[in-house]
């Protein structure tokens, strides 16, 4: 899909006679390379999140697992994204064509800026998707799975570290995705001359939409996972404090059972509430903002 947006500007630009210009520059491939970045992470998280749920089917204590599952899919495929979609579409009508130029120069703009709209038109609306899917769809989904779903007591905390690593790594592909995603707006857009007759609220539009999808990516899974995991060891802590306190030393056998008891808890002590260590998060969150901040830079001296 990229590399047919890219080759279909080939004849708008002969008709402009631009044709050069936009050989040589890198802004046209990289916009076309960002709407299929945009279809690939879709494609990647809802196939990554049916699996993952498969992966804990035998920890959920529900009979109806296909109901479950069907009902944390659709916070994923929730046609709400459509308000996202619109609003992009309309932002990249409006706006773009004033904000986001960087084909001032080009002879017979009314050409180019024609161009701009198809070429964008898997942004706005693979972005729009991608971008309600992500903050939106994915948080309600986790919060749903991880404060509302009954799991077997018996089996959750001996087995989650194994059964949930699906998520942990969609957690970790989707955290460095975004940060992937972060790196194209301020290429595309950062540092562009902007008009004078554009709204001012328009020029921080990208960056709004790329904090709002790496905080959410980075942030929201890791506390709702963290509170199921927390919350189970705690009740299990509960249950072995009373047990402990309730099993008496009278013969051989009841000393036997307090052991172990206690043997357990040092092991359910032990347990981390974390499903990713936390350091990664921060480092995560540097890396980031180091990657936007030099790509910024960077725009700006080649272009200023």
């Amino acid at each position: 899909m990229g590399l047919f947006l890219y080759v279909l500007g080939i004849p708008f630009m002969i008709a402009s006679n631009n044709l050069q210009r936009f050989l040589s520059e890198p802004r046209w491939i990289i916009v076309a390379a960002f709407g299929s970045l945009n279809g690939i992470l879709i494609i990647f998280v809802l196939r990554e999140f049916s699996d993952s749920l498969l992966g804990i089917r035998q920890l959920i204590d529900d009979d109806d697992f296909q109901m479950k599952n069907d009902r944390l899919l659709g916070y994923l495929t929730s046609r709400v994204y459509w308000l996202f979609v619109v609003f992009w579409l309309a932002l990249n009508l409006i706006e773009s064509p004033r904000v986001m130029r960087w084909w001032w120069s080009y002879d017979q703009t009314y050409i180019v800026t024609a161009y701009q709209l198809v070429e964008t038109l898997p942004c706005c609306i693979l972005g729009g998707i991608f971008m309600y899917m992500i903050p939106v769809g994915l948080s309600l989904a986790y919060r749903d799975l991880c404060l509302k779903t009954p799991f077997k007591k018996d089996l959750f905390l001996l087995e989650w570290i194994k059964s949930f690593k699906g998520f942990r790594r969609l957690i970790s592909l989707t955290m460095f995705g975004s940060v992937a995603y972060a790196v194209f707006p301020p290429i595309i857009w950062g540092s562009t001359a902007y008009s004078a007759s554009a709204a001012p609220w328009s020029h921080f539009i990208p960056y709004t939409g790329i904090a709002i999808v790496f905080v959410s990516a980075v942030l929201f899974p890791h506390y709702f996972f963290h509170e199921l995991f927390s919350n189970a060891k705690d009740r299990r802590l509960d249950e072995l404090g009373k047990e402990i306190t309730q099993t008496s030393l009278g013969d051989d056998k009841s000393i036997l059972r307090k052991i172990l008891l206690l043997f357990e808890r040092g092991e359910v002590e032990k347990l981390e509430t974390w499903l990713i260590d936390i350091k990664i998060l921060g480092e995560v969150l540097v890396v980031a903002l180091m990657h936007i901040i030099l790509v910024e830079a960077l725009t700006f001296l080649l272009r200023g």
